[in-house]
């Protein structure tokens, strides 16, 4: 590599969450943090500094300083961490004031360098985010985020905005990952014309392009590159850190430490998770479809490879920039844009005591308890999906809404004598066509999602902002006009599960709507801000 003026900024343990829910343990951070000592890389991106207002992620997802504080970190490295610029901007005059209340001990801190991850929008309500931080000493980076979509105009409008603050380094995030040799020296000479100072690129992957599109970059005069130990990050990851490395001609020491460290930790992870480039994410890259789609299609044994390309052609027609979890399945290839329903709840639920069932562990360790529970309240019982581990004579109703969930456990639903409820009407008819379950066990009320944070029941559907059986079920039970409501195997999650955070917070949305306080559950919850143990 002809041109040696460059920063390498590794931020495996900030990007690489997205895979692990910043799960990293604390043997596997340090032992990161020596190896990476041992390189020429001296920025280190320890993780996102998130809200600790809801501490559902692991420790990298918020960096705290008491984690900071607990790790050894070797002089010749310069630790930081990314902020994602929309948190600090639920009321955008409050940037500064949110930005001060996640870095309140900043003056103390062995934090060097904060990166704000923004949309272009975004960028232009930091500039006093910015002065603050330089005044505490810190060096500022502005990665704007799916660079591949920003206009000359909006690049020259942008930087000569950031010119007017103290910004140190202007970062081009390829989030789309559909950069190409042509387009990234494009774009980066468009930036060198509007920009005197260092700029940085963040390369995505899809097209196993990253490493190159980085070398480019930086003959280009792109002085700051990305980096991740085996390209372990959101989607199909990002340039490998062995691999730019080795660019570099590192010495036989270095690379031994670097193998030393992906060999003990970051091969198994890679296993489990299975990131990197396919196919289908250099199809959502040649589309521009963002890459989180892809990776969620994936990992979700529910969607089949088959249903993959239909999918995507879906995304494509609709515009999938940006990540919308729920638009996955609130499409007219899942569900239809009308809510609708056929079935009234009330029919069989009104004035009932029910016990809706979850999948947890806890249910089985407690079968005898629950079931005779069951019979001495007589209660109306409304299991999740397949949950199975109390009798199932004693199950009245099961509830499923997801339709891949239901496609994939049809054969399961064949041979229950309990009736279903899922929204029939509003699946496509090809879904439709293949559930083969007999027509008089179905109960038909529909689900519509929407992105927000509302909750909206009807006799026969209703609005929900997340796709989960158990929020399904709740609207079921309150369409129902039900008496009273238990809670069973609804255990918690593990840390490491990326979407472990829905239920939790589609409790929290039903009980401050509805209930007021928390829901009785027969069995133990990680779920206490919404269910407290029912002690008979």
């Amino acid at each position: 590599m002809k041109n040696r003026n460059i920063e390498i900024l590794d931020c495996t343990l900030r990007d690489g969450g997205y895979y692990n829910n910043w799960n990293f343990n604390q043997n596997l951070i340090q032992d990161y943090l020596l190896a990476i000592a041992k390189t020429n890389i001296k920025y280190v991106e320890l993780g996102f500094r998130f809200s600790e207002k809801d501490k559902i992620k692991g420790p990298t997802a918020y960096t705290t300083e008491k984690l900071i504080n607990s790790l050894r970190i070797p002089k010749n490295l310069l630790i930081g961490v990314m902020v994602n610029a929309g948190d600090l901007l639920t009321n955008k005059s409050s940037a500064l004031k949110n930005c001060k209340k996640i870095f309140e001990n900043l003056k103390k801190s062995k934090i060097k360098f904060v990166r704000f991850a923004c949309h272009y929008e975004e960028v232009f309500y930091l500039k006093d985010c910015i002065s603050w931080l330089k005044e505490n000493d810190i060096l500022v980076c502005i990665n704007i985020m799916q660079i591949s979509e920003i206009n000359k105009t909006k690049i020259n409008k942008v930087c000569n905005f950031l010119k007017k603050t103290e910004t140190d380094v202007l970062y081009m995030a390829d989030s789309l990952g559909s950069l190409t040799s042509k387009s990234t020296r494009s774009i980066s000479d468009e930036f060198r014309k509007n920009w005197n100072l260092d700029l940085g690129l963040h390369a995505h992957n899809n097209l196993k392009l990253a490493k190159n599109n980085a070398l480019v970059a930086n003959k280009n005069g792109v002085r700051w590159i990305d980096c991740t130990l085996t390209g372990m990050g959101r989607g199909p990851g990002n340039l490998k850190t062995e691999d730019i490395l080795k660019t570099l001609n590192i010495s036989k020491e270095m690379k031994k430490f670097i193998d030393k460290i992906i060999k003990k930790h970051f091969l198994l992870l890679k296993k489990r998770y299975k990131w990197g480039p396919n196919k289908f994410y250099a199809l959502a890259a040649k589309n521009r479809i963002h890459p989180t789609y892809i990776q969620k299609l994936i990992s979700d044994k529910r969607y089949k490879e088959s249903d993959y390309l239909n999918i995507i052609n879906f995304l494509k027609k609709t515009g999938a920039k940006k990540f919308n979890p729920y638009k996955l399945i609130n499409s007219s290839y899942f569900l239809s844009s009308s809510p609708k329903g056929k079935w009234n709840p009330k029919k069989i639920l009104k004035n009932k005591n029910i016990l809706i069932v979850g999948s947890g562990d806890s249910v089985q360790k407690n079968k005898n308890k629950i079931q005779n529970f069951v019979l001495k309240n007589n209660l109306f019982v409304i299991c999740l999906n397949t949950t199975s581990s109390i009798e199932e004579k004693l199950v009245n109703l099961r509830v499923a809404c997801h339709p891949m969930r239901i496609l994939s456990d049809i054969e399961f639903h064949k041979k229950t004598a309990s009736k279903l409820v899922i929204p029939f009407s509003m699946m496509s008819k090809k879904i439709r066509n293949s559930i083969t379950i007999k027509k008089s066990s179905i109960l038909d009320y529909g689900m519509f999602l929407k992105y927000e944070d509302k909750i909206n029941i009807k006799s026969n559907y209703c609005v929900l902002p997340y796709p989960l059986a158990v929020g399904y079920s709740l609207s079921v039970a309150l369409a129902g006009n039900v008496k009273k409501i238990y809670f069973a195997g609804f255990d918690g999650y593990k840390i490491e599960d990326p979407d472990k955070d829905n239920t939790n917070q589609i409790l929290e949305f039903f009980r401050k709507k509805y209930f007021k306080k928390k829901l009785p559950t027969l069995t133990n919850s990680n779920y206490r801000s919404s269910l407290r143990l029912f002690k008979n």
